[in-house]
């Protein structure tokens, strides 16, 4: 029996969101004091050790430093109560360890709360130990003492806590971690802690678990469990469990010798803004896992850091926000504008970590640099861009990009990179004059509003080229993208019956009201390679940030909403028809813009927008936006299954690679109105989102940088870890890859399938194929383990198989582009020999054969004690239906059985004087005098069958 896991998030799970009207069953908020628990014990109270007294600045540097580090385990060397072992701070939080508790400790502004989470029923023998040792030491001053090179711990374990069962706590990503260790016999329902100090428990809609407290409502996501075998995961049915004032976990069926794990959903979540309106609209995420997002705001008390390039509001600015990889805290933090509005904020990352911003500014004072492509406003309102330097506190770069237009002007929508630094923008315009460049596709304004894409050189100070898109009609732009050759894809929308196509495209005609388009430039930027709308009969629409993506082979994917009854969808797509006024739709174009690789609807009864895009390195699409319906689409064990009404809730939704299914989806956000702008994906599949929430209950993450909503409406940033569901199949492996077995025994070949960070695939049809000396087919679904099994039976002569088997995502029986397989081989070989055991045909043996033909048959065949075997055999069909002579020139092998009833002759023979062609021949000997009882049989490799037949003649001895 193996080991079992329960692992359950505590801290970094639990969402600390009081409302303005009380938490859950109305209660008011009550006034607290200072955290009672941690003062009667005299432990460090939550917050930054050492800050009091500092600036204003001084401390926002410090608590931002403290909230990036890792979180650790200290010994008590006698600077707290002697009851307390360890602990481990975090930027608002601090947990104790005592020999039978775990206390928490946080802070909501000046009031504090503390919790005991207790072990009920646990054993007094229990121990404490910690374990991997970090990499630093802390030094500590008290009054009278002093406490030098302690050291820090990774790990901390209670051995024996209930019988058979462990519980280890550990730091990750800045969170607080807890698991449970089950030993072969221990019982999971053993299992139960209580939170002394809370007012009351509940499981919400969503299977979150609500711990009340005076500050608040605490929240643990809904556990998602797997299993552990071989290092692989298979999902496994759990829920809290309550009873009274403590809890436990409820589990459906798993195999109680392999691991078990159980999660949260939500890495990070936090509110981002001031006290005004505040819109996010873009996010990118670096190699090590820092999100950056962009977007506007009105607050004058917007989050900023010290250094940054820009602390003070002008009027209505965009931001630019780097949150550390734990989300725990701002990295930098920066306004953008000058004296007039500024609005958008678009952002693109290079390698080094720059980030690269677009938006619209009516300032004529928009801080640009010495030798930009253009330094002053030319219109009623410019495009800017703006390259920050990787610490936030300088601009590398900034320019103006627009032309005279006084109405809605330029405005900027859109940007992306290439490996050289190049920055390409897309947006609006209705400048006549907007800067366009020699040779370049199209410099003359079309209707009344074009879209624009231009490409700057790596300084910024000027265009490498610049073109108008659209026809007689006004265009919007949705977003840009750039491929790994530089060529630039723009995606938006359109009127125009004559916008640009090109010959061979999927949509080369207007389908009415506003269409999609997809154009892909060359990569001077004067020809189209690719253009073609994507829409229907009605109004598609689009007006995000980044909704538009291409994956590594340069397949496009758009999103958007459609009211179109007929928007075109692909045969086995997730939905193929409008489920309410309007949809989202997500459209993934052949690199070659000709045709669709899939399309489908996304959306409940009520209304959708797609509003981002991105796609992981398994081609996943991943799409977020908004819904008003209480049926939108959600996936079994996602964050959040259940519509939490108000004026529409953010989503976000992973399509499998083909677009047939949902790998995850869930709803996000809280009682107000919540909407997704734009979606990013890091390498190792976890997904980051940005929008904008007027909700004070949306969920956040305790020690999250902000879990209180500041204004009417903030910015979110959340991050879902790749775990909380499994992607879709990226890799499919068979085993054995080769193996070797008797003739006429059963081999089975087992394909195990993972998505793109390695997670098993569980509900995924394998189709198998077997050619050679067997030729047959069959399939099998995955199991919780990502597994799924085929056996036959081999050929009664040896031969050699080719196994093929493929993930049938899509379940169409077809192997499509993107479903993984793999081969395997099988070689069928001769029996052991069965020592001394001798065969013997005499009286001259007859029987009739299958054809009808009489045949004869005699000899013998002996085999020594070391296994060798000698003997002759001969065999005719007097035909007339398949007339031949077969005589032995080798007996290979002999077997017989302990009772020596039966016996197999293997060998090689001519068949009428010529050739050597495998034989076997299959008798039983089941009494005397053989005639009328005893059995024939043999095989030719040609395919000659006699069939097994009493014998009309003759007699077979086994001995």
């Amino acid at each position: 029996m193996g080991l079992i896991v329960l692992a359950l998030l505590a801290v970094a799970s639990v969402v600390l969101t009081p409302t303005a009207a009380g938490v859950a069953g109305g209660r008011e908020l009550a006034a607290a004091g200072p955290v009672p628990a941690a003062q009667a014990l005299g432990l460090p109270q939550p917050g930054v050790p050492g800050s009091a007294g500092l600036s204003p600045a001084d401390r926002e540097r410090a608590v931002d430093a403290y909230g990036k580090l890792p979180l650790s385990f200290v010994p008590n060397a006698g600077q707290t109560d002697q009851s307390v072992r360890y602990y481990s701070q975090g930027a608002g939080f601090s947990f104790f360890f005592t020999q039978d508790k775990a206390i928490l400790s946080f802070a909501k502004g000046a009031r504090g709360q503390a919790l005991e989470l207790q072990f009920l029923g646990s054993s007094a023998a229990a121990t404490l130990e910690a374990t991997d040792s970090g990499p630093g030491t802390v030094n500590y001053l008290t009054a009278g003492a002093s406490h030098t090179n302690l050291p820090t711990y990774q790990q901390l374990t209670y051995r024996e806590l209930w019988p058979g069962i462990d519980m280890v706590f550990r730091g990750q990503g800045g969170e607080l971690k807890y698991e449970f260790h089950l030993r072969p016999g221990a019982d999971p329902g053993d299992i139960r802690l209580g939170y002394a100090g809370a007012d009351g428990l509940s499981v919400g809609g969503d299977g979150a678990l609500l711990v009340d407290t005076p500050l608040g409502a605490l929240r643990d996501s809904a556990p998602t469990s797997y299993q552990l075998t071989d290092g692989r995961q298979g999902a496994v049915e759990s829920r809290y469990a309550l009873e009274g004032h403590s809890y436990g976990f409820a589990l459906g069926h798993y195999d109680r010798t392999q691991a078990l794990v159980i999660d949260p959903s939500l890495a990070y979540s936090t509110f981002l803004g001031g006290s005004a309106d505040d819109f996010g609209l873009g996010v990118a995420v670096d190699a090590a896992g820092n999100a950056y997002v962009s977007g506007s705001t009105s607050s004058a008390d917007f989050p900023t850091t010290a250094g940054a390039h820009d602390t003070s509001l002008s009027s209505s600015d965009v931001f630019v926000t780097k949150l550390n990889a734990a989300g725990t805290g701002l990295v930098y933090s920066t306004y953008l504008g000058g004296s007039g509005s500024e609005f958008g904020g678009y952002v693109a990352l290079d390698g080094m970590g720059n980030a690269y911003v677009t938006g619209t500014t009516q300032s004529a004072d928009f801080p640009t640099t010495v030798g930009a492509h253009d330094t002053s406003l030319t219109g009623f309102n410019d495009v800017f861009v703006t390259k920050l330097n990787t610490a936030g506190t300088a601009l590398v770069y900034s320019t103006y990009l627009g032309g005279t237009g006084t109405a809605v002007g330029d405005q900027g929508n859109g940007i992306a990179l290439d490996a050289l630094g190049s920055a390409y923008v897309t947006g609006m315009t209705e400048s006549a004059d907007f800067p366009t460049t020699l040779g370049a596709f199209d410099t003359t304004l079309g209707g009344f509003r074009d879209v624009f894409a231009t490409k700057l050189d790596p300084t910024g100070s000027a265009l490498a080229y610049s073109t108008y898109l659209g026809g007689s009609g006004a265009e919007g732009s949705g977003g840009i993208v750039v491929d790994a050759a530089g060529s630039a894809y723009v995606g938006g929308l359109t009127p125009s019956a004559d916008f640009p196509t090109t010959l061979g495209a999927f949509g080369t005609t207007f389908n009415g009201g506003f269409d999609a388009f997809v154009t892909k430039l060359n990569l001077a930027g004067t020809g189209l390679v690719y253009s073609t709308y994507v829409g229907g009969s009605g109004f598609e629409f689009g007006t995000a940030t980044t909704r538009i993506a291409i994956d590594g082979t340069g397949s496009a994917y758009v999103t958007g909403q459609t009211g179109s009854t007929d928007f075109p969808t692909t045969a086995g797509a997730f939905d193929t028809s409008l489920g309410g006024p309007n949809d989202a739709y997500v459209t993934k174009l052949n690199a070659a813009g000709t045709g669709l690789d899939y399309s489908t609807y996304l959306g409940g009864s009520g209304s959708e927008a797609g509003s981002g895009v991105a796609v992981d390195a398994s081609g996943s699409a991943s799409v977020t936006g908004q819904t008003f319906s209480a049926d939108f689409p959600t996936t079994a064990g996602a964050f959040d299954t259940t519509f939490n009404g108000g004026s529409g809730d953010a989503f976000v939704t992973k399509l499998s690679p083909t677009g047939s299914s949902l790998i995850d989806s869930t709803y996000l956000g809280g009682s107000g109105s919540d909407s997704g702008a734009s979606i990013a994906v890091d390498a190792a599949g976890n997904t980051y989102v940005t929008g904008t929430t007027g909700s004070a209950g949306f969920p956040t993450t305790l020690g999250a940088f902000d879990t209180t909503l500041g204004g009417i409406r903030d910015v979110f940033v959340t991050k879902l870890p790749s775990g909380a569901g499994p992607g879709a199949p990226a890799t499919l492996t068979l085993a054995p890859t080769a193996d070797t077995n008797d003739v006429a025994t059963q081999h089975c070949v087992t394909a195990t399938v993972e998505d793109a960070v390695g997670s098993p695939t569980p509900t995924i049809t394998v189709r198998f194929t077997v050619t050679g000396s067997v030729n047959t087919s069959g399939s099998d679904t995955t199991d919780a383990n990502g597994e799924a099994t085929f056996c036959y039976v081999g050929p009664e002569l040896p031969g050699a198989d080719a196994i093929s088997a493929f993930a049938d995502t899509d379940n169409d029986t077809m192997q499509d582009p993107g479903e993984p397989s793999d081969t395997a081989t099988k070689v069928w070989t001769l029996p052991a020999t069965t020592p001394l055991c001798q065969v013997n045909i005499t009286n001259g043996g007859t029987i009739v054969a299958n054809n009808g033909d009489k045949a004869s048959f005699g000899g013998n065949a002996q085999s020594n004690a070391a296994g060798s075997v000698k003997g002759q055999q001969q065999y005719q069909d007097h035909g007339p239906a398949q007339p031949q002579k077969v005589k032995s020139i080798q007996i290979l092998a002999l077997t017989c059985n302990a009772q020596r009833t039966q016996a197999t002759i293997f060998g090689r023979a001519t068949i009428n004087g010529q050739g050597s062609h495998l034989f076997r021949i299959d008798v039983q000997d089941l009494g005397e005098p053989g005639r009328g009882i005893d059995t024939y049989r043999i095989l030719l490799g040609t395919g000659y069958d006699s069939g097994s037949h009493t014998l009309k003649g003759g007699n077979i001895q086994i001995r």
